[in-house]
């Protein structure tokens, strides 16, 4: 089996803490958090556990510039342009929607502070021609000297899912000191390379005490299915991992999206201040606060939390919480529940 290098840069092991107060308040459920919105400041969150892998696989080939997409609220790009401005590479992130009118709020304020390059595209052009795109961006930057390396949203590729494969080992070794075995392990899932990486990771650990869910919070399940097995496959391609990819072994909870991607709703909303008053933590309102919002349905049917304790994976995204003020601080509309 061959690891890949990887450049460190996220501040680890995360916490594991028991989430006491959230528990009592439910019913004296036992419900902990995995804390990988503290993986660092500028670049918390999950995706710089798999920009830690895609960055030495960058520099590896001589590239001096990453290039990736995503929403003007993306975690992910918020981060790769942190970890370029700390490594001097250059940065260049493709973003759609077009930016909103206004002073820049969230991540999107970051990504300025950082120095990033980008290009603002309609969703309706991006869609049409996102491969031409791509290709324009990178021929243009070869034209001027640099050698650049393109980076699929959320750093959701082969090498990245090794950023999960290990955390899934610091996550095991955590629970295992804090006396808990069996146990419902929960993540948000979009891009899945998070997911699909802390799959490759039970697998290979033989954790089969885990039960591991994935809540969708953009697209829908045979999507998402199709998403992560492709992941897999393609790591345990790439890496020679002794593994099969089985699309059974998938644990995917419906019914959390809302009306789509970064758009968010009541009960996410009402997630974050219930999580922010009893236990000081932030949720986000693209991913986390979907995700806690299926946790809390699941120890509310006594589906997770009392047979056996269950784990949040929290992945961060707190920034994103400064560009939906009005959203947060007053209910304007979203899911019917």
């Amino acid at each position: 089996m061959l690891q890949p290098d990887r450049v460190h840069l996220a501040s680890l092991p995360t916490p594991l803490i028991r989430l006491e107060r959230l528990g009592q308040d439910l019913g004296g459920a036992q419900v902990w958090m995995k804390r990988d919105d503290l993986t660092g400041l500028e670049t918390s969150g999950n995706k710089v556990r798999k920009l830690e892998y895609v960055v030495a696989d960058a520099r590896a080939a001589g590239c001096d510039t990453l290039v990736t997409e995503g929403t003007c609220q993306s975690n992910h790009c918020r981060a790769t342009a942190a970890v370029c401005a700390r490594l001097g590479l250059h940065c260049v992130l493709l973003f759609r929607p077009d930016a909103s009118s206004g002073p820049p709020q969230g991540n999107r304020l970051l990504d300025m502070l950082f120095g990033a390059e980008m290009h603002w595209f309609t969703r309706e052009e991006f869609d049409a021609k996102r491969d031409e795109i791509v290709a324009g961006i990178l021929s243009k930057l070869q034209a001027t000297g640099h050698t650049p390396r393109w980076v699929p949203t959320g750093a959701s590729e082969a090498v990245g899912c090794w950023g999960y494969i290990r955390a899934t080992a610091e996550l095991a070794d955590q629970l295992h000191a804090s006396g808990v075995h069996d146990c419902d392990v929960v993540l948000a899932t979009s891009s899945g390379g998070t997911h699909a990486g802390t799959l490759l990771g039970k697998l290979l650990h033989r954790l089969d005490h885990w039960r591991l869910w994935g809540v969708p919070v953009g697209g829908n399940v045979v999507e998402q299915v199709e998403t992560i097995s492709g992941l897999c496959r393609s790591a345990i391609e790439r890496f020679g991992l002794p593994l099969q990819m089985d699309e059974s072994s998938l644990r995917l909870i419906d019914g959390y999206v809302g009306e789509g991607y970064g758009i968010p709703y009541r009960s996410a909303i009402e997630a974050i201040r219930h999580v922010a008053r009893l236990e000081g933590i932030l949720l986000d309102p693209v991913y986390t606060a979907k995700a806690f919002c299926a946790l809390v349905d699941g120890v509310r049917t006594r589906q997770f939390g009392f047979d056996r304790p269950v784990v949040f994976l929290h992945t961060g995204g707190v920034f994103s919480n400064f560009a939906w003020p009005g959203i947060i601080l007053e209910r304007t509309g979203g899911r019917s529940d």
